[in-house]
């Protein structure tokens, strides 16, 4: 496992981002966590780096999904090299949801380092976390996703 290299990605990524997008926000944080978190977050670091967070919107609101009991805007991870950041959202969002968008803006980037409290002498591992603003472009709703208006959405739970 090579955390070192999860730097660079991330400031690959970030790098690539910048090209594209005229502006947007970017932060940085870190955390300490146990060894099997440091572990888990690692691995998948050997996949990719990115994580995204897509906010679609349509006439009908905002979309959003139930996964667990949680509800939220589709997330997940881009897989590092096999398409650009956007294609890899657009991809995410069609999986999670069964509809298509169109990227139309990135929001904010977010840099976390995460570190191992079990030892403090371990490379630190990097992820960055991308929010992106999409519009609807066509594709009927999956059971699980709905347009959240200003009212609660009312969605069954649906197991992924």
């Amino acid at each position: 496992m090579e955390t070192g290299r999860s730097q660079e990605r991330v400031t690959s990524a970030l790098s690539t981002l910048n090209a594209v997008y005229d502006s947007f926000s970017v932060h940085q944080t870190s955390m300490s966590v146990d060894r099997d978190t440091y572990e888990h977050v690692a691995q998948h670091c050997e996949r990719g780096v990115i994580e995204a967070d897509v906010k679609v919107r349509h006439d009908k609101g905002v979309l959003v999904l139930e996964t667990d009991g949680v509800r939220r805007m589709p997330h997940g991870p881009i897989e590092a090299g096999d398409e650009s950041i956007e294609a890899g959202a657009r991809r995410l969002v069609k999986d999670l949801t069964g509809v298509t968008c169109d990227i139309i803006d990135l929001a904010s980037a977010n840099i976390v380092g995460i570190h191992d409290t079990s030892g403090p002498d371990r490379e630190p591992v990097y992820r960055l976390s991308a929010l992106f603003e999409a519009i609807y472009k066509t594709g009927e709703l999956d059971e699980c996703a709905t347009w959240h208006t200003t009212k609660p959405p009312l969605v069954t739970h649906c197991e992924r």
